[in-house]
C-alpha cells in the first residue's frame, strides 16, 4: 500500500465545519463574557484543562509506548502523535488565562491581605506564574517536536538507531512530564484555593490525563477502524488489550481519589477539610456521587467483560462515558472553588468546552492526516499482523 493511500482518511471535509462551529460558540461566549467576566473565565479554565489534559495525556502515553516497546499502542501511535501536535494551539489557548488571572486567582490581586496567602508570595505571584507557564510549554514542545521529528525520520529511513533514541528520550521525558504536570496542576487549579494543598494532586492530574487521552484515542481508532489501512489490522484482540489498559487507569484514578479523600477526611484538619465540604454541598455532592458511579463503578464493571472490550460498539460507549466524566471531573475540581454549593452550572460552563473542543478537534484531524496512520518502518508492525492471525 502506498503512503498516500495509507495517509488518506477522507477527513478533510470535517475540519472547516468544526472550525466554524467552534468559532461561533466561542464568539457567543466572549460576547457574554463582556457582561459576566467571572462566568467566562471560570468556564474557560474548565475547557482549557480538559483539552490540555488530552493533549498531555497523548504525550505521556506516547512516551510510555516508546519506553516499553509494546505492541499494545502501535495502532494508536499516530493518533497519540497527532494529539501531541495540538500543543501549539493549546499554547495560544493558554493566553486568556493570563488575561483573566486576577479574576480567577485571589493571590494575584494587589489588594490581597490574607497573611497565609502573602506568606506564599515568593511562589504565587503573576511574574513567576507566567514564567513557569512558559517553561512548562517549552518542555512539552521540546518532547513532542523531537518525538514527532524522529517518527517522520523513521517513516523515511527506518533506522534501528532511532528506536534506542525513542526509548532514551521517553525515559527522561516521563520524569519531566511528571514534574511539569505536577507544578502546572498546582499553578492552574490548586492555587484557586491557595490555603489548601494535597501532595497527591499532581498524580491525580497525570492519571486523569492519561485516562482521558486513552479513552479519546480508542474512540478515534474505533471510528476509523472501517477505513483502510486500519481495517486490515484493527481486530478484537487489540481492542481487548486497549480496553484492559483503560480498565487499569480507571482503577488507578479511583484508588488515588479515594486515598486523597481518606487521608484528608480522616485527618480532619481545618486547612484541608473545607475543600471537600465545598464539593459535598448542594449540586456538587450529587455530581461527586455521579463521578463515583459513572467514572469508576460502571466502567470498571463493564470492562471486566471480555465481550465488552472486544466489541467496537460497546467499547465506544464505555470510552465515551469515561471521556464525558473526565469533563465532569474538571467541573467538580474547578467550579466549587468559587463558592462551593452556591455555584451552579451555567450555559457558558457547558458551551465553552465544546466551542474550544471543536477548534481543538479540527486541528487534531488536520494533524492526523499529515502522517501515515500506521508507522511505515516499525518492525513491530509485523508482530501486529502475526498477532491478528494468531488471536483475531
Amino acid at each position: 500500500m502506498s503512503q498516500n493511500a495509507n495517509n488518506s482518511l477522507g477527513l478533510e471535509r470535517l475540519t472547516m465545519p468544526l472550525v466554524m462551529a467552534g468559532g461561533v460558540l466561542l464568539l457567543v461566549c466572549v460576547a457574554a463574557g463582556l457582561h459576566d467576566a467571572n462566568d467566562f473565565f471560570q468556564s474557560y479554565l474548565v475547557a482549557f484543562l480538559f483539552w490540555i489534559g488530552i493533549t498531555l495525556g497523548c504525550l505521556a502515553l506516547l512516551m510510555v509506548q516508546h519506553l516499553t516497546g509494546g505492541r499494545w499502542a502501535l495502532i494508536i501511535r499516530r493518533i497519540l502523535e497527532a494529539g501531541t501536535r495540538t500543543l501549539p494551539l493549546m499554547a495560544v489557548a493558554a493566553l486568556p488565562l493570563l488575561v483573566g488571572m486576577r479574576t480567577l486567582y485571589s493571590w494575584s490581586r494587589p489588594d490581597q491581605s490574607d497573611p497565609v496567602i502573602l506568606s506564599k508570595h515568593l511562589y504565587l505571584n503573576p511574574t513567576f506564574f507566567i514564567a513557569r507557564m512558559v517553561f512548562y510549554f517549552a518542555i512539552w514542545f521540546l518532547l513532542s517536536s523531537t518525538l514527532n521529528k524522529w517518527s517522520r525520520e523513521e517513516d523515511v529511513e527506518g533506522s534501528p538507531s532511532l528506536w534506542a533514541r525513542f526509548e532514551a528520550l521517553s525515559g527522561g521525558g516521563l520524569v519531566l512530564y511528571g514534574l511539569t504536570v505536577t507544578f502546572a496542576s498546582v499553578d492552574w487549579v490548586m492555587s484557586l484555593e491557595p490555603r489548601w494543598y494535597s501532595t497527591i494532586y499532581g498524580m491525580l492530574f497525570m492519571v486523569g490525563q492519561a485516562l482521558a487521552a486513552l479513552a479519546f484515542s480508542v474512540m478515534i481508532l474505533i471510528w476509523l477502524s472501517e477505513r483502510e489501512p486500519l481495517s486490515d489490522v484493527v481486530r478484537p484482540s487489540y481492542l481487548q488489550d486497549l480496553g484492559s489498559f483503560l480498565l487499569a487507569f480507571v482503577m488507578l484514578w479511583a484508588y488515588l481519589e479515594f486515598s486523597q479523600y481518606l487521608i484528608i477526611w480522616g485527618g480532619n484538619l481545618t486547612e484541608e477539610i473545607p475543600w471537600y465540604i465545598r464539593r459535598m454541598q448542594g449540586t456538587w455532592g450529587h455530581i461527586g456521587l455521579l463521578l463515583v458511579v459513572l467514572n469508576f463503578a460502571l466502567p470498571f464493571f463493564l470492562l471486566l467483560f471480555r465481550h465488552v472490550k472486544r466489541t467496537t460498539r460497546s467499547l465506544a460507549i464505555v470510552t465515551g462515558l469515561v471521556l464525558l466524566m473526565r469533563l465532569v471531573d474538571m467541573y467538580w475540581m474547578v467550579l466549587p472553588a468559587f463558592g462551593g454549593g452556591n455555584v451552579h452550572l451555567t450555559w457558558m460552563n457547558v458551551v465553552l468546552p465544546f466551542g474550544l473542543g471543536a477548534i481543538w478537534f479540527a486541528y487534531f484531524l488536520w494533524q492526523l492526516q499529515r502522517m501515515p496512520i500506521l508507522p511505515a518502518h516499525d518492525p513491530r508492525m509485523e508482530g501486529v499482523a502475526e498477532h491478528v492471525v494468531e488471536h483475531g
